[in-house]
């Protein structure tokens, strides 16, 4: 123990001394060696300083100007799209707006309008699987917008007493990024096929209610239809376009514009209850006849919950429009984002008229397929019914499309509605009837059978009802056949489904 304590003392001195003997010996910095130091901190410096000034450029608002005029054609189309639609992706204004452009180089030019400022970007988690850049207007790229493109004057709230554009607040998304993108992928799947249509989200065209100054009901998006002189005003100049003013500001503006509303568009998160929804169908009845759309678009967005939202969501319309819908006032379509954007489309392409030019609906070709059906099957005595004439007879609710009389061992009677898959209507007329006849009526008959003709087996993709006393109908198959008769009928147990073939 002692040996120990006297050999640490012994190393301490000595390395004590040979610190103090290694600072002796090191060399003293010279004068040109404390300069060249210093030279060098401040290259670091100002290498330091220009990366920072260079990240945080601060761009002259008139170069800005000038670099998006010199661009117009790209940058202020850009600016119009966020500022019709408020935020969108680089690849949803590629898909919407710039069909011929590369993603790449609008995202290089997304890029390049933010960092002057022009544009804000917000990054957002948990709408994919990666964050997404959502773009909207900055208040310099909407003040470019409304002296460059619009031409109106700057809103100044102590000034103006009504505004002749959307201001920034206005284009908020606020809290609903994830619904807001959505959307967006829906009506950017429309435009990208359709970029003449009207639309606007309904802040641009509220359904006001005159007298009591209220809006009853408020659509994610709506589709309008345009008298000829405002399409024609739209078509030479986009500036025309009425839905890029104010509402009150429009009216005085462009006092003889004629907007009909022919599509109205709705994306359930899931997140309404049964009683939210009906009341919200309840409040577009009650619109004035001038503001009622010619068809309402239902899409759920969620891919988890299977059809039973679906099905929710398609009772609570037929709750709500089943007398519009038997009166033929209103079209409804239903389904995920694909189904509903199918559907929809067919009704722009086709003026509204949902079944125009499809085959199933030759009454002649149809009675040509049922005596081949007669004729080569042991069916009994079948016949096709006049539906004018039988409606009168039974009274019926509800103009089917076709109805069939089979005399076998008793009267069997089918009623036949033509069907597209997203398309609720023919469901609810069936469901009208159904109701109608535990009243006690149509007793003579032993069985009722409801057929959906889709025009060729869509029906698999479509969202379907539980009864097991609907029958599916591929008019492909039973062209191709030459025959009527054959269908595809659900038979479920303990919660499985299977598709079973059988002969009408």
């Amino acid at each position: 123990m002692r040996h120990s304590w006297y050999t640490g003392l012994f190393r301490c001195v000595f390395l004590r001394k040979r610190r103090s003997y290694m600072e002796t010996m090191e060399p003293q910095e010279t004068q040109e060696q404390h300069e060249n130091k210093g030279v060098a901190a401040t290259l670091i410096e100002t290498t330091i300083e220009t990366k920072a000034t260079h990240r945080n450029k601060a761009y002259d608002a008139a170069d800005v100007r000038q670099f998006t005029e010199r661009n117009s054609d790209i940058d202020y189309k850009i600016l119009l799209a966020l500022y019709e639609h408020r935020a969108l992706t680089s690849a949803q204004l590629k898909r919407g707006w710039f069909p011929h452009l590369h993603e790449n180089s609008i995202r290089n030019r997304l890029k390049t309008l933010a960092e002057r400022r022009v544009l804000t970007v917000n990054v957002k988690a948990g709408i994919k699987t990666s964050p997404v850049k959502l773009y909207s207007l900055s208040a310099f790229g909407l003040r470019i917008l409304t002296e460059n493109v619009l031409e109106v004057m700057e809103y100044v709230p102590q000034y103006d007493e009504k505004k002749e554009h959307y201001t920034i607040d206005d284009l908020k998304v606020r809290s609903q990024h994830n619904h807001h993108y959505e959307l967006q992928e829906w009506v950017m799947n429309i435009r990208a096929k359709r970029p003449e249509l009207f639309h606007c989200e309904w802040k641009r065209f509220p359904f006001v209610e005159e007298e009591e100054d209220t809006v009853r009901v408020k659509p994610d998006w709506l589709f309008l239809e345009a008298d000829e002189a405002t399409k024609e005003r739209t078509k030479q100049n986009v500036a025309n376009n009425p839905l890029l003013y104010p509402y009150f500001y429009r009216k005085d503006a462009f006092p003889d514009i004629s907007l009909q509303p022919i599509l109205c568009v709705e994306c359930d998160r899931g997140n309404m209850s049964r009683t939210e929804l009906v009341d919200k169908w309840e409040g577009y009845k009650k619109l004035p006849e001038s503001y009622k759309p010619k068809a309402i678009s239902v899409f759920y967005t969620p891919k988890k919950a299977g059809d039973m939202r679906h099905r929710m969501i398609r009772d609570t319309l037929s709750h709500a429009f089943e007398l519009e819908v038997i009166q033929n006032h209103i079209q409804l379509f239903q389904g995920d984002p694909q189904l509903t954007h199918d559907i929809s489309m067919l009704y722009f392409e086709r003026d509204k008229e949902l079944l125009r030019g499809e085959e199933m609906i030759d009454e002649e070709q149809f009675t040509t397929l049922f005596k081949g059906y007669v004729e080569s099957s042991n069916v009994g005595e079948a016949s096709i019914l006049d539906v004018d004439k039988t409606i009168e007879r039974f009274k019926l609710p509800v103009q089917p499309d076709a109805i069939i009389m089979k005399q076998q061992e008793s009267p069997i009677l089918q009623i036949v509605f033509y069907g597209m898959y997203g398309w609720v209507n023919p469901i609810i007329k069936i469901q009208a009837i159904k109701r109608w006849l535990k009243e006690g009526h149509l007793s003579m008959f032993s069985e009722i059978q409801y057929i959906l003709i889709y025009p060729n087996d869509s029906f698999y993709q479509d969202v379907r009802t539980m009864d097991d006393d609907i029958f599916y109908v591929s008019y492909e198959e039973i062209k191709g056949s030459g025959k009527w008769g054959k269908a595809r009928h659900e038979q479920r147990k303990h919660r499985q489904v299977k598709w079973v073939e059988v002969l009408l």
